[in-house]
């Protein structure tokens, strides 16, 4: 402590007056000089050196407010008002500051109308500043949270462009549309006609359908042929097919049961390359031959459970996470929104990978569900799964994370109408969620979706930190 001079001769009033009371000390660099919330004790004047200004909440949020050097002062407001401390303040170098008591203080102002204003005019400048800071961090929270028709197309557009150009160079490519007709055109035989020569026996009935399909409900005395084990299975299909006397020269009614018809025109013109003549396909509406032949039938049966790896596990942690959102606390945390984000992107990026090298297969299990047009299924099945890709990606990385959570509960929203639509038509199948692999269409898989659905609502709604987004870079949420 150092005892203190009098004032030279013509020095403001004001300043005469602080300098006369207090005493002088040296706070070293980094050191809390008041903390905020503690009841006020002095007020300081800053005669070298420098200090910060800063708010902290109580789980580590800190916001920093401003630096004062010498010559500024700190800790009127508390004195003033009487409440306890607004900010914190610490030593940024070794600082000297004029000590100045509660007591001493209100001594001043009581003989010193003019630093009385000044302190009101300084208090007034900092609320209009904090106006305008507030302001400005509600102008960038909302562009934070903005979602522009660019995001969507971006993320749209960059999936397209990927399966466009990847298909040109995959090895397994396939046709962006598809087309029942062209060159390889197969003919249709109406139902009527069809029927006339089943009664006759004078025609071979082939289901395209996948073996689960067939055991379920057929034509009675169909053949099987799977266009997706055509290789495997066209030796004993041969077989099969002399044996009910059918020489290629007679007629092969191909017929299957999705509206996309994508299986009994690929297996008639699989059939037409090895040499049978006279292959036709049943025409009208897809499902008539099931109310018009004769059926052969069996309780449908669940497919078997191909594991999805890893993937499978994690699948189940979104119903963990609904549990947490049932806590309001847990459900608005900015921290389970990242959670969130890597959990399903994580997910969403497992699953793309395994369909993006074979996009054929995930086409027939497009078709499975029976309610994608035929012109969309290629397209579908080469897009699609890019978009999980990218869409999966940007919720790792922190990239337009709104917009992604949008696409990918979008997503979610028509993978569900799917299994209940497989469900309530007790289709065979399974997901497809993984190229050949899957698990059985069920509640439980119902459910998981509905889980990650959550998720990227509580993603759109709560998520702020470690985000690139149309307000910039955010590390943590700012409130001021």
């Amino acid at each position: 402590m150092e005892p203190k001079q009098p004032p030279p001769s013509g020095e403001d009033p004001g300043k005469l007056k602080l300098l006369e009371v207090g005493q002088e000390i040296t706070v070293p660099p980094k050191t809390r000089i008041v903390s905020q919330g503690e009841a006020p004790q002095a007020f300081y004047v800053i005669q070298s050196g420098k200090v910060k200004v800063f708010r902290e909440t109580a789980d580590g949020i800190r916001t920093e407010l401003t630096e004062l050097g010498m010559g500024d002062y700190f800790g009127e407001v508390a004195l003033v008002t009487g409440k306890p401390r607004t900010a914190s303040v610490e030593t940024v170098e070794e600082t000297r500051l004029i000590e100045i008591s509660k007591e001493e203080f209100d001594q001043v102002l009581d003989h010193n109308p003019q630093l009385a204003r000044h302190i009101i005019r300084q208090l007034a400048s900092w609320l209009v500043d904090g106006d305008q800071r507030l302001e400005s961090e509600v102008v960038h929270q909302v562009k934070l949270r903005q979602i522009s028709w660019f995001d969507y197309v971006l993320m749209v557009g960059l999936s397209i462009v990927f399966a466009i150009v990847f298909n040109l160079y995959n090895d397994n490519q396939i046709p962006l549309f598809y087309h029942p007709g062209g060159k390889d055109a197969v003919g249709e035989i109406t139902l009527s006609q069809a029927l006339e020569l089943y009664r006759k026996n004078e025609a071979v009935f082939v289901d395209a359908r996948k073996n689960s399909f067939f055991e379920q409900r057929h034509i009675k005395d169909a053949l099987s042929l799977p266009v997706i084990f055509f290789d495997l299975m066209y030796p004993m299909f041969e077989f099969m097919a002399a044996q009910k006397g059918g020489a290629k020269d007679k007629p092969v009614i191909v017929y299957g049961g999705t509206p996309s018809r994508r299986f009994d025109l690929e297996l008639a013109r699989l059939l037409n390359k090895k040499g049978y003549e006279k292959v036709m396909v049943l025409a009208g509406d897809y499902q008539a031959w099931q109310n018009t032949f004769p059926l052969g039938e069996k309780p449908a049966k669940a497919p078997a459970a191909l594991p999805l790896g890893l993937a499978g596990f994690i699948e189940w942690l979104p119903l963990s996470i609904f549990v947490l959102m049932l806590v309001p606390p847990i459900r608005r945390s900015p921290y389970l929104s990242v959670i969130c984000r890597v959990l399903l992107g994580w997910i969403f990026i497992q699953f793309a990978l395994s369909k993006i090298m074979r996009p054929a297969v995930f086409a027939l299990n497009v078709v499975d569900y029976g309610m994608m047009p035929a012109w969309g299924v290629n397209l579908w099945a080469l897009v699609l799964p890019w978009a999980e890709l990218v869409v999966g990606l940007f919720l790792v990385l922190g990239i337009r994370t709104r917009a992604a959570a949008t696409l990918i509960g979008a997503m979610n929203i028509i993978f569900i109408v799917g299994l209940v639509n497989a469900i309530h038509h007790n289709l065979p199948i399974n997901c497809g969620c993984v190229g050949e692999a899957g698990e059985p269409v069920n509640w439980w898989k119902v459910t998981k979706n509905a889980g990650m659905l959550l998720m990227a609502i509580q993603i759109f709604l709560y998520d702020r930190i470690f985000v690139l987004d149309r307000g910039g870079f955010v590390w943590r949420e700012r409130r001021i």
